[in-house]
This record gives structure tokens, sequence and C-alpha cells, in this order.
């Protein structure tokens, strides 16, 4: 183990500052070996095999193209779930996991749920784990990231009814719904230059951007649509870009929705709403 920690540190120290070099590390190691953080440091002087020294060499030169960890490893962790990830389907992030947690202290016993823009299914799946009473279905554009889903529902032990659909071309084919949630495209385009190579390089774009003159345009959808398949006081949940937040907030209103709420993430950004559909 000490020898393997070694070689990881000295070929990866260049790329990474030290503390994201270090939770590198462990993740890599915690999946070559199968061993819980804890158990890396009771198994220090644990000899790894040829086997596991050719594995290592191909995360090494995996990580050193820009690869992300979670793509290299091919999972990362949400909501204490495991959950596959590729190319085909954006990494989850920590603010989705708040979006996740107030989704669950909101949602009445029994409710009938839709992730818009699914990916990976981490926000189906998580709901679905958490509030077993919940009734959830999830779609996306990209079969690809459906089939990703799909394998996440069944690695979790959850059931979760995945559909293709497009939303900015269909109508939604469910209904009535106690709450609609979704992370979609956000980033306009223009701003691909100033993001990590991590991200642009290896990420899928069909999820990440949207045109610059139009930043709005999944959220103006999904909450005209969201008008005709809502119950009463049905709610939309939703994570926005925090420079559009407050101008979401405002086509929100002009939409009908009510009660509106902006939520800040982890780190002071605002980066989440919560909208209800009110019957007058």
């Amino acid at each position: 183990m000490k020898e393997a920690q070694l070689y990881l540190n000295q070929e990866l120290s260049g790329i990474y500052n030290e503390p994201e070099l270090q939770s590198i590390i462990r993740l890599i190691l915690s999946h070559c070996t199968g061993l819980s953080y804890t158990g890396l440091i009771v198994n220090k002087n644990t000899t790894f095999s040829e086997n596991q020294r050719d594995i290592l060499k191909n995360y090494v030169s995996l990580l050193k193209s820009g690869m992300p960890v979670q793509y290299v490893l091919g999972e990362t962790s949400f909501c204490n779930l495991t959950i596959a990830v590729g190319p085909e389907v954006l990494i989850p992030r920590p603010e989705t996991e708040e979006l996740v947690d107030w989704a669950v202290h909101i949602l009445p016993t029994g409710a009938k749920v839709l992730d818009i823009g699914t990916g990976s299914g981490c926000i189906a799946i998580a709901l679905k784990y958490l509030r077993p009473d919940g009734d959830v279905s999830a779609c996306d554009i990209s079969t690809k990231a459906l089939t990703v889903a799909a394998e996440n529902a069944k690695r979790n032990a959850v059931d979760v009814c995945f559909f293709q659909h497009d939303i900015l071309t269909k109508t939604l084919p469910v209904s009535p719904l106690d709450l609609i949630i979704s992370n979609p495209p956000y980033i306009p385009a223009s701003e691909a230059g100033e993001m990590e190579a991590q991200v642009t390089n290896f990420e899928p774009g069909l999820a990440l951007f949207v045109p610059d003159e139009d930043p709005l345009l999944f959220y103006q959808t999904i909450a005209r649509q969201s008008l005709h398949v809502l119950s009463e006081s049905g709610q939309l949940l939703v994570e926005v870009h925090r420079s559009y937040a407050r101008e979401c907030v405002k086509m929100l209103e002009r939409e009908g929705f009510t009660d509106i709420e902006l939520r800040k993430d982890i780190y002071g950004n605002e980066r989440m709403i919560r909208a209800v559909k009110t019957i007058f």
C-alpha cells in the first residue's frame, strides 16, 4: 500500500494541489482494493498484485490526460449512493445534493415526482432511495444517458421509471405531478473558455451549455409545461446558474408561480429555486 501511495504521489503531484491529490489517491486506492478509508490505514502494509499495479498505471495515464477521476474510476458518490458515470453523463456536484435534500423535506407522502434531464439518474435515484414512498419518474433527451441511469437504479435497488423525452420539442406525457425537479443545462456557451479543461474536454456539452442569447431556455420551457402537469399546489424545484437566479425568479413570477423561494448553495451562490403552482 505504501509503495502504491508513493507511486501515485510521484506521478500526480504536478497535476493537483496537495489536498485534492490526497483525496484522489484515497479514492484510487480504495477503488483498487475495495477497502474503506479506514481499511486503507489498517492495511497499510498490504502488497499490491501485478494486476493491481497495472490498474494503477492505467489510472495514472488517464488522469494525466486530464480525465476527471470520477470518469477514470467509472463511479462517484452522491447522497451516500454509488453512481456510475461516464462521458455520456455529467458528474454529479455537491450543490445538487442540496437540491435533493430540499426536495426530500418538501415532498408530501406518496408524492408523484418527475426529474427532467436526469443524466446519470442521480437526482431521481437519490429521491426514491431517501423517500421510497414516492412515485419517481425521470426523462432525458439522451438514450445513452438513460442507459446509465437505468443501470444506476438497478445498482442502488430502487424503482424509477425512465423515458426518453426532449422537453424543448415535446409536451410532457405524465400528470398530475406533485413535484417537478430539474438540473437542466444552464451555462452560456461563451463561458466555456473560462471553465476547466477537465469539464469541457470530457463532460457532455449537451448537458452543460445553452445559447448566450437565451440562458433561461430550459427554465422557461419547463415552467410553462409544469403549469399544465403539476397538481394544485404542486411544486417546481430547479438548480440554476448563479448569475441568472434572480432573472429566473422574475420569469417564474411572470408565468404565474407563487411562494417562490431562492436559496444559496454551500458556497454562498444563489443556486436553487422552489416555486408553487397556485390556482386562483
